[in-house]
């Protein structure tokens, strides 16, 4: 009986490593057959390169120019000239100095609203230099300084500046005449230095700064100023006249109006108001004479 029972086992042991034979047959085909197929490679690790070096390639790459806004407008105060008794004649530009409006005051010193207008503008032009974006402005506040400082009409040397420049309709006066246009036509240095002035700028409009009693001021031109004039008038409420209504023989504005066909402006503010006033009465005028020059 023992006997047959151990027979029985070894005969179920072999079976099994039969069996057992057969799985290990069958997964090794199966591992031969997955060796045939072709494999994905292996990745290639990358290492990156140290720091300094991402950050030098990182600044190689080309990066999109900034909006570049539009200069400014430069401003700058130089010196045309002096006065007889040496003070300076200063003179502001805003933009270039090529064609500009330009504008000056007190060529009669005891005519001071007109340096405080011309004053004020410059600190409005300061504030806001939109209007000479498009058309460059030059101003002098005071084209009589000796005058200004004594409070007299004319220069250092009793010549009326305003009858000394060399226009085709100077004369000749007596040294003791309020209106006296000195020995010779243009002999002051303070008539120089604005002759020269123009030569170098050659302004596309002049506006001139005065004052004249009350209720006969205006807007006065002279050569092809009557567009302008009509301009300011607009604002300043002043009436656009061709004459003030009496002879004016060497004045800046026969000289470069009437002879150079520059347009002029004389702008006649009324005598005995103060330059503060004037200029609240003109300032809307002076920057629509400039606006219009621009977009002419």
């Amino acid at each position: 009986m023992m006997q047959c029972v151990n027979e029985s086992r070894k005969a179920a042991g072999r079976a099994w490593g039969v069996r057992v034979a057969a799985i290990a047959t069958s997964l090794t085909g199966l591992l031969c057959l997955g060796c045939t197929q072709p494999q994905p490679p292996e990745p290639v690790p990358v290492t990156p390169p140290p720091t300094p070096y991402r950050e030098e390639a990182y600044r190689a790459i080309p990066r999109p120019e900034p909006v570049r806004r539009p200069p400014e407008v430069p401003i700058r105060t130089v010196r045309v000239g002096r006065s007889q008794a040496g003070r300076e004649m200063t003179m502001t530009i805003f933009g270039s100095s090529d064609r500009p409006v330009f504008i000056f005051g007190a060529i009669h010193g005891d005519e001071p609203a007109g340096a405080v207008v011309a004053s004020r503008l410059i600190d409005e032009l300061r504030r806001d230099v939109a209007p000479c974006r498009t058309c460059p402005v030059a101003i002098l506040p005071v084209a009589n300084p000796d005058g200004l400082a004594a409070g007299k009409r004319t220069n250092a040397r009793g010549v009326d500046l305003n009858r000394n420049f060399p226009a085709r309709n100077w004369v000749k006066s007596k040294p003791d005449n309020r209106n006296y246009g000195g020995a010779s036509a243009g002999s002051e240095v303070e008539t120089k230095a604005l002759i020269r002035t123009i030569d170098q700028l050659k302004p596309r409009l002049i506006i001139t700064i005065h004052a004249i009693s009350r209720g006969r001021q205006c807007n006065n031109y002279d050569g092809p100023g009557a567009e302008v004039g009509r301009a300011m008038a607009a604002h300043n409420g002043y009436p656009v006249k061709a004459s003030i209504g009496y002879p004016t023989p060497g004045s800046f504005g026969s000289w470069a109006g009437i002879d150079r066909k520059i347009p002029v402006i004389t702008l006649e503010l009324p005598a005995g108001t103060s330059g503060e006033a004037c200029w609240k009465q003109n300032r809307e005028a002076l920057l629509a004479a400039i606006r219009q020059s621009g977009s002419s």
